[in-house]
Formats: C-alpha cells, sequence, structure tokens
C-alpha cells in the first residue's frame, strides 16, 4: 500500500527582534519580552522586520522558488490562547516564494515559502497536551519570525523525509538564517496517507529522530486501520515523544475554515528585480557547491564529502581549519567522519559544544604519520581526548602510548603470546592461516597496541620458524 506524505516545515529566522515590533528575541523570563503590538492590543500596529523578509526572499532562491514581485499579509483567524488576539498575521494568498524544489536524489518539489509569526508557548502542566491539569503561557515567543516551508506530497517512504530535512537543515545553516541549537529552532508539521485515503496531519514533532518515529508510527497504524476494514478520517493528531505514539487532537480543520482576510495594518510589498540581485550577490556557499568544492580542491570522496557538509555546517568549517595545517585531505576527512564523530556521539556533543580544536586532531594524525602511535592507539586517544579536553600529547606521555620501536622488547612480547598460545601456532603451521591475524591480535592486546600489526607479523613468523 503506497504511503503518501507532505511535510510542512516551521523555522525560526534569525533576527534581534521580533517580526512586527522591537522586542528581543533572546531568552528571558516568562512574558518579559512583550510589548502591545506582540501581545495583540486593540490599536497597536505592526511593522515588518526587514531582515527577516529579507532572509525568506534567500531561502526561496535557495530552494529554487519563484520569488513573488508583489507580496501581503493576511490574518489567520482562530480561537486558542497561544494567539492573544486570536488570529496570526501570515501569508497565505501570495507568499515569498513559490514553485522550488529540492534534490535529495530525487525531487522534492516546494510548493511555497512563507513568513508568519509564532503564536506563543504553550506550557502543560501535570501532564500531556491531551492529559494536562492545566496550561500556562509564555508570551515571550508570540511574535517570533517564522519561516515556514510546505513541499508538496512527494515523500513515499521515512528514509526520503530523513534526507529532506537533514540537507535542508544543511542549506539554513549556510545561509545563517536560525540557529540549529535554539529551543524548538525547527519543528515539522507532517501530512500523512495511504494512497486513496484521507490524510492526517501530525502536528509540532521536534527533532529528526522524533519526525522519524512519528512517521513510522502513523504509518503502521493507518496501515492496520485498513486492514481491519476501518476508515480513516480526517483529522489532527499529536505526537506523544514519551509514548512513541500519536495521539487524536481534533478533527481536522480546512483551510476556508480559517476566515483568511488581509492584513490592513501591513502593506502590500513590491520586490523588485534590484532588490532580489542584490540578496543573491549576498548569498554564500550554498552545501551542493560546498561538496563538489571538498571533492575538486581537496581530493576527499563523495560519500565523506556529503557527510562533513550536510551533518553539521560546523564540522565543515571544522575540516576546512584542519585542511590548512594537514595535507592528506582524504585521511583527515575519514578520521572527521569516522572516529571524530563516534567519538562525539558517544559523549552526547557536537562539534560545537566540544572542546576540540584542529590543531589537537592534527596532531593526533601526525603521531601516527611520524610512527609515534599506533592507528589502534590513536582511536582510543581520540575518544579520550574528546572527553577530556586535554592535550593529546600529554595524554600519550602520561599513559606511555609511544610506539614500541625496540626489536628486544618487541620479541619478549611476541615470545611470551607464542609460549602462551601453542595451539593457535600449531594451528598456523598445520596450515589455519587465520591463526595469524589471532597472534596479531594478541601481541597488539599485551602492547596496548603499541606495536605496529606488521611488525608483530614479522616477529610472530620469525619466532614461529
Amino acid at each position: 500500500m503506497k504511503t503518501i506524505m507532505g511535510l510542512e516545515v516551521h523555522i525560526h529566522m534569525l533576527s534581534e527582534s521580533k517580526l512586527f515590533c522591537s522586542c528581543p528575541t533572546d531568552e528571558a523570563e516568562p512574558n518579559e519580552n512583550t510589548c502591545p503590538i506582540c501581545l495583540g492590543f486593540p490599536g497597536a500596529k505592526p511593522k515588518l522586520n526587514k531582515r527577516v523578509l529579507d532572509s525568506g526572499i534567500m531561502i526561496a532562491k535557495a530552494l529554487n522558488c519563484s520569488v513573488n514581485p508583489s507580496m501581503f499579509f493576511s490574518r489567520k483567524v482562530y480561537f486558542y490562547p497561544d494567539m492573544s488576539k486570536n488570529y496570526q498575521i501570515t501569508q497565505y494568498e501570495i507568499p515569498v516564494g513559490i514553485q522550488g524544489h529540492l534534490d535529495i536524489g530525487k525531487k522534492i518539489r516546494i510548493r511555497r515559502v512563507h513568513i508568519e509569526e509564532d503564536p506563543a508557548k504553550l506550557m502543560h502542566i501535570g501532564g500531556t497536551i491531551t492529559s494536562a491539569q492545566y496550561v500556562l503561557v509564555d508570551y515571550n515567543r508570540s511574535g517570533m519570525p517564522l519561516m515556514e516551508i510546505v513541499t508538496e506530497p512527494d515523500f513515499e517512504n521515512v528514509k526520503e523525509v530523513r534526507e529532506f530535512l537533514s540537507k535542508l537543515q544543511s542549506i539554513l545553516e549556510h545561509l545563517e538564517v536560525y540557529d540549529p541549537n535554539g529551543e524548538a529552532s525547527l519543528r515539522v508539521d507532517a501530512n500523512i496517507s495511504l494512497e486513496g485515503g484521507e490524510r492526517i496531519e501530525v502536528k509540532n514533532i521536534t527533532g529528526f529522530a522524533n519526525v522519524e518515529k512519528a512517521l513510522t508510527y502513523e504509518i503502521i497504524r493507518q496501515t492496520n486501520l485498513v486492514k481491519m476494514g476501518r476508515k480513516i478520517e480526517r483529522e489532527t493528531r499529536h505526537f506523544n515523544a514519551e509514548t512513541n505514539m500519536t495521539e487524536s487532537l481534533r478533527k481536522k480543520e480546512f483551510e476556508e475554515d480559517y476566515g483568511y482576510i488581509f492584513e490592513p495594518d501591513l502593506p502590500r510589498i513590491d520586490i523588485s528585480h534590484a532588490w532580489i540581485a542584490e540578496i543573491e550577490k549576498q548569498m554564500p556557499e550554498l552545501p551542493d557547491a560546498r561538496v563538489e568544492r571538498f571533492m575538486k580542491n581537496y581530493g576527499v570522496r563523495d560519500r565523506e564529502a556529503k557527510i562533513l557538509v550536510y551533518v553539521d555546517k560546523a564540522l565543515a568549517d571544522f575540516f576546512e581549519r584542519c585542511a590548512k595545517i594537514y595535507k592528506d585531505r582524504q585521511n583527515l576527512a575519514n578520521w572527521i567522519v569516522g572516529d571524530l564523530m563516534k567519538a562525539l556521539n558517544s559523549n552526547d556533543m557536537t562539534i560545537r559544544t566540544s572542546k576540540v580544536a584542529p590543531e589537537d586532531l592534527v596532531e593526533i594524525l601526525k603521531m601516527v604519520d611520524d610512527g609515534e602511535i599506533t592507528g589502534k592507539v590513536a582511536k582510543g586517544l581520540v575518544l579520550e581526548y574528546v572527553k577530556t579536553g586535554r592535550s593529546p600529547r600529554k595524554i600519550v606521555e602520561k599513559k606511555d602510548l609511544i610506539l614500541i620501536e625496540s626489536d628486544k622488547e618487541i620479541e619478549k612480547i611476541v615470545s611470551d603470546v607464542v609460549s602462551k598460545n601453542q595451539k593457535a601456532v600449531d594451528d598456523y603451521k598445520a596450515g589455519n592461516e587465520k591463526t595469524l591475524q589471532f597472534l596479531i591480535g594478541q601481541v597488539m592486546k599485551e602492547s596496548k597496541g603499541k606495536v605496529k600489526p606488521d611488525k608483530a607479523k614479522e616477529f610472530i613468523l620469525k619466532k614461529i620458524k
């Protein structure tokens, strides 16, 4: 049964002030960053933040959209405590951008890119959204600038959704229009249906992992309903991150239920070709172009280049700083996307939140290149360095991890290993080649990784003969 999915992605835009007022967007005590405009007081007049509109045009162009030459804002009317004036200022009839696409191996069509204000933050006390004893409202978030990106229903599986969000996030990071570490900086509303059936909307999913869980659960739930002969009714659901299940919120509204009307307090805005050209001139290098440059200029393979760029812009920046002081760029890329990322993940860190410095990682790689430590020791060294932030050189010296070069010391370790593993020696002599690798492994273990594998092999064969 074919699955059909579309996304509405809401992005918190980087801006020092809110969308329609001068209230700051930084963290503060609840309801501290508010004014008559973002609280919706009668007579308060909104004024558009031009930087947010510039960012909107930039995002539209990065997503291959056509920018509308003229646009305006509308009032989306609904009654809910997160919007005190009972309407949200958004774009409906004419958004900033239309008819774009993002290539993830197949083209995901972008229906529209539009600007709107964020509602207030609701805090459900004593339960979830469906079971809370009461709700508190923080209007600091009310009026924060949001960019909404709406796709066509082009996704057929969860893997495509993950790839799309990962690439979209990379584009937004390179444009420097949003902070990936901000609270709820990227939220997803997902529309899911089985071919021929009604669609279900799952609201306000935060985090890529939760998006995958919510979509997977909803696909299974709908499939089971169809198998039982039950009808899927159009509705809005919520993803419960504690149970990994979706829960019904309300029957789905239709667009006409919102009673959109033209926002009379904001003017129509004309966007000239010169304005768009100036924005395009300011746009930085985008992820796809950066991947191509990594491959061409640094000789990095396609796989590693894409991981470096698409996983985290800061990781790609880190690679480029390392590449200035270390010339084997493919080896550098291997270590970053392999052992460094593994060490960061195991310590629940990112390159942004860690103390990892380019000079320190390069020092580890040069110690391997110069024969001071083995690759195996270097792997453990990366893990400890990420965890502690201590100088790699000092860790090596304190733990006595320098490579054993003395033939006499190597002979002693090999002699001990051979005498303790006579059966493996006999098996090797009988023609079992695999036991040689076992013996090499034992030498590495006894030496704490301080003997090179090829050196261990040479001395083992000499001892056996």
